[in-house]
């Protein structure tokens, strides 16, 4: 470690943990406004944080853990690097960012990229690839960077039926270019499907996704063993169902999840939700199971910790890679392009509540560079430190080891 890495970290020793902004938004085709969840929240008045339903959290905790349970084999550790080079001329460079990620992986693991392959995966593994296609081709995972991880794992010999590509949503991986046709030779696979028009209103036909049993044609994708269970009653209305396959107080996860595979590598977008942040542990928390609409008001963040404590995401996650190439400050979580910026960063943790804990600091500061308007209410971090209470990540800004390269 050089002076200026040395440096770096006594800086982030001495900030004071978040005097962090917050707020609460959804994404999502008939959730209602981000902006709206984001105004409520700020006219709380109550303790930092506190959970206000009941759910089966302790039915996760009790499982024993692994040698790869969050917060991964680096707890704490975040490795930041800042590369003009990654684009230019408002095109991304596919070579450099393929270096910066060998750099990314070299300086989290100590380890060439080579080696360090075979501290998280072993020959007999299958690894899903999570990206965050929402703003296709604006704010969601460049598909450049997911060809680097594709061809690490491929050097580190796993063949193209081991290497899976996933996210929530089929439609929304489709436009983001998360597609056989642009990944040849590996496996695409969404959660689930969902009729986009007839969940907008501009369709009456819902045999698209509306069994004539009456059950959504996506069930099956969903493990009925495995869930989220919150003392929440969903909406009982068609488009909520199109759009979370059950409306029951269960919140089942993906068979591939449970079932499909043994490793994950999580490459979420840098953007904010409100004032709060869409990153490392909101891409798995609300990607990974259905029937999310009804959580968003009583317990938006709260989820984002809870499911990542189930051992079919807790032994599973082995890296965070947030992908900072493009950064949006305001509007989010869906794309609003006046407020997407070029932030040319990576940055690479096995620990995704350290690096939200870093990336939501830095949105952060670039909120209050642009001059927006801020709530700093404790409330939408403390499911970092609530983290840090269950043992699944470092939330505390003053244990975080925090590498800046660049």
């Amino acid at each position: 470690m050089d002076e200026r890495e040395r440096e770096l970290q006594r800086s982030y020793s001495r900030r004071e943990f978040l005097k962090l902004t917050g707020g609460i938004g959804v994404g999502g085709l008939v959730l209602g406004s981000p902006t709206a969840w984001a105004q409520e929240a700020s006219k709380t008045d109550s303790p930092a944080w506190t959970p206000k339903v009941q759910t089966n959290i302790q039915t996760a905790l009790a499982v024993p853990r692994t040698e790869f349970s969050l917060p991964g084999l680096f707890p704490g550790r975040v490795v930041e690097i800042r590369d003009p080079r990654l684009q230019r001329e408002g095109k991304t460079d596919p070579g450099r960012i393929r270096k910066d990620f060998h750099e990314g992986i070299l300086r989290l693991t100590g380890k060439k990229p080579s080696e360090a392959f075979k501290l998280f995966f072993s020959k007999n593994d299958t690894v899903g690839i999570k990206v965050n296609p929402v703003g296709a081709g604006q704010i969601s995972t460049h598909t450049e960077l997911v060809d680097s991880v594709i061809q690490w794992l491929r050097e580190g010999g796993l063949s193209g039926k081991q290497i899976v590509i996933w996210d929530r949503f089929e439609p929304m991986m489709k436009d983001a270019g998360f597609t056989a046709a642009r990944f040849p030779g590996v496996r695409i696979e969404a959660l689930q499907t969902i009729d986009e028009s007839a969940a907008e209103g501009k369709s009456n036909d819902n045999s698209r996704w509306l069994g004539k049993d009456g059950h959504h044609l996506s069930e099956d994708r969903f493990d009925r063993d495995i869930f989220y269970w919150v003392d929440v009653e969903a909406p009982q209305d068609l488009p909520y169902l199109n759009q979370h396959v059950f409306n029951g107080k269960e919140s089942y996860f993906g068979k591939l999840i449970t079932k499909g595979l043994t490793k994950i590598i999580n490459l979420p977008a840098f953007k904010n939700t409100g004032n709060g942040i869409s990153m490392a542990t909101k891409n798995l928390g609300y990607g990974s199971i259905c029937n999310t609409g009804r959580l968003h008001k009583p317990l938006f963040f709260h989820v984002n910790t809870e499911v990542l404590a189930f051992p079919c995401l807790r032994d599973k996650v082995v890296l965070n890679i947030v992908d900072g190439i493009k950064g949006q400050y305001d509007g989010g979580p869906d794309a609003v392009p006046k407020f997407i910026y070029d932030l040319n960063t990576l940055f690479f943790s096995t620990d995704p509540f350290a690096v939200d804990a870093v990336c939501h600091q830095s949105l952060l500061e670039k909120r209050l560079a642009m001059g927006v308007k801020v709530n700093r209410h404790p409330m939408f971090s403390e499911y970092l430190r609530y983290a840090q209470r269950l043992g699944l990540g470092i939330g505390e800004v003053s244990q975080i080891k925090h590498v800046l390269l660049g």
